[in-house]
């Protein structure tokens, strides 16, 4: 478990963190809290956590990004959604927050090194969720915006426009494949583990098998599981079918 910083180490890295971010905090407490873990309570109890900031980054995000997709007339609805998912799933977001080291900031109860892609996602929207709070109301969406910038989102995005099958949710595209090459549907197996209270509940697979239509038997595809855990059966399926999908890429269908 990380040790609890002193005063002087915790400013030295908000400072640090501040000048990755490219905004410098009127209000450290909400940066603060932004990268406090609900573990991390759990040993020093006190400060709030990063759930109220998440919640509205994860909005915030989500407007910026219907705002640049509604801004290319070229894409209709259809493609928009899916699209829009793929740039803030919480892989992309983990991503973001690797890219920038955010791992090292994070106040949690385990080590830095167990700390989940979740978590890390969390801390990343919850980022977002603070420098908006902290920058003036009228400026506030171009804050945000100036943040994302720096991880190519909006490239992504251009980029994206050109290929149709990367418009399609990633279940879509795994079976389109398994169609294209076998004549038929794939039928796909999740083993799912749970944990927490009955109203709390999280998700993860344990083991993923896929029929061969060759022998009709069940194949386990090794490796190919939830590494963290999910609020909802579907969105851990969805995680595994895009690890599903590469591996079966990788092994030449």
């Amino acid at each position: 478990m990380e040790q609890i910083p002193g005063t002087d180490d915790l400013k030295d890295d908000l400072s640090e963190l501040e000048k990755l971010i490219g905004h410098q905090f009127k209000d450290k407490a909400l940066l603060e809290e932004a990268i406090t873990a609900g573990s991390y309570l759990t040993e020093y109890p006190g400060s709030p956590n990063y759930q109220r900031l998440e919640f509205l980054g994860d909005r915030v995000i989500s407007l910026i990004l219907t705002e640049k997709l509604l801004a290319s007339e070229s894409l209709d609805e259809g493609k928009m959604t899916p699209l829009r998912s793929w740039l803030e799933n919480n892989q992309r977001m983990a991503e973001y927050g690797e890219e920038i080291g955010l791992r090292t900031y994070i106040r949690a109860g385990e080590k830095r090194e167990n700390i989940s892609s979740k978590v890390i996602a969390d801390v990343f929207e919850a980022l977002c969720g603070a420098i908006y709070l902290d920058s003036e109301e009228s400026v506030r969406m171009n804050e945000v915006e100036e943040f994302l910038q720096k991880f190519s989102i909006f490239e992504r995005i251009k980029q994206k426009m050109y290929t149709a099958e990367d418009f399609l949710p990633m279940r879509n595209q795994f079976e389109n494949t398994f169609r294209e090459v076998y004549r038929c549907n794939p039928d796909i197996k999740f083993e799912y583990g749970e944990s927490g209270e009955e109203h709390q509940k999280r998700w993860k697979i344990e083991m993923c098998t896929i029929k061969d239509p060759q022998t009709g038997e069940y194949i386990e595809l090794q490796g190919v599981k939830s590494d963290t855990w999910f609020t909802s059966k579907k969105d851990a399926e969805t995680d595994v079918i895009e690890q599903a999908y590469k591996y079966m890429e990788e092994s030449g269908w």
